[in-house]
């Protein structure tokens, strides 16, 4: 049985105007890029079933103000919400185990996220210049933090870092020299 997957790169000159947006329901793939710059989308609407969100899916959606991403999804592509400068907060799901690289990079107004326990890793830059983000509790389950990871969330002042992280990357924590508040 095949999954339903939304037409690639539904970005159109008809897609620009769109300001929500809900995706119908018995989808279960967000392809690549499926709204790469729709800079009028302010919410978006995900049903249930929809495992996978492709990379770039939303990247440039720079009105999208907050986003649920519903149970069921269990992988976040790379620069999924990339430069979305207008998301103020985001909740991911139980089922939700990697975040990938540069998935919210940019997301400068993102002041609050909920890791769940299931993830186990977190991508190159994944939350790299979210600047508005002022704490984060890593979940127990995270053994990788990649390079930049974390690098100018410069409202970060309390990190809550679990025992068995195995490895943080280059820079996964650089504020320009600041000191931290980091516990494990």
């Amino acid at each position: 049985m095949m999954a339903n997957v939304l037409e690639k790169h539904i970005y159109s000159d008809e897609t620009t105007e769109i300001k929500d947006l809900v995706i119908p329901e018995g989808t279960t793939v967000i392809p690549d890029n499926a709204f790469y710059c729709c800079s009028n989308l302010t919410s978006i609407t995900i049903p249930e079933g929809v495992t996978s969100i492709g990379s770039g899916a939303f990247k440039g959606c720079s009105s999208l103000t907050s986003i649920t991403i519903p149970e069921g999804v269990t992988s976040i592509g790379s620069g999924a919400f990339e430069g979305c400068s207008s998301l103020t907060s985001i909740t991911i799901p139980e089922g939700v185990t990697s975040i990938g690289d540069w998935a919210f990079f940019g997301c400068s107004n993102l002041a609050s996220i909920t890791i769940p326990e299931g993830v186990t890793s977190i991508g190159n830059s994944a939350f790299e210049g979210c600047s508005s983000l002022a704490s984060i509790t890593i979940p127990e389950g995270v053994t990788s933090i990649g390079d930049y990871a974390f690098n100018g969330c410069s409202n970060l002042t309390t990190i809550n870092i679990p025992e068995n992280l195995n490895k943080i990357g280059s820079r996964a924590f650089y504020f320009g020299g600041r000191l931290l508040d980091v516990r494990f």
